[in-house]
């Protein structure tokens, strides 16, 4: 099951993350498209990614009410990046941030996934 919010150490203005490796950076960044194939949604705004050593961390912002099947799209998503990399602690967490808050703020590492608004 997945926790209802990011902890402390990847919130925004908290990032505690060492910028990893080009290489490290192109695994995340590939293996998050990858994972994205087929799941996309019409409510999924923006996807937002961090990592450090240890832990990798995705927030996938939705316009409108989380329910199951936006929480399901996560857990598939986590469950990629798991299989990708056994040796992180992998979270990835469904987040309500409606149109037109801005997204820009929310920025991790990097973006994987921007809906054009």
């Amino acid at each position: 099951m997945l926790p209802t919010e990011v902890s402390t150490s990847f919130q925004r203005g908290h990032k505690t993350m060492k910028l990893p490796d080009n290489e490290f950076r192109r695994r995340v960044l590939v293996g998050f498209q990858v994972a994205l194939l087929g799941m996309v949604t019409p409510s999924l705004r923006g996807i937002t990614v961090g990592w450090d050593e240890r832990r990798i961390v995705g927030r996938c912002f939705f316009d409108g009410p989380i329910g199951e099947s936006e929480r399901e799209t996560c857990s598939d998503i986590e469950a990629e990046i798991m299989a990708s990399f056994a040796e992180h602690d992998v979270e990835v967490v469904a987040e309500r941030l409606d149109a037109p808050q801005d997204l820009t703020t929310e920025l991790l590492d990097a973006w994987v996934y921007r809906r054009k608004e």
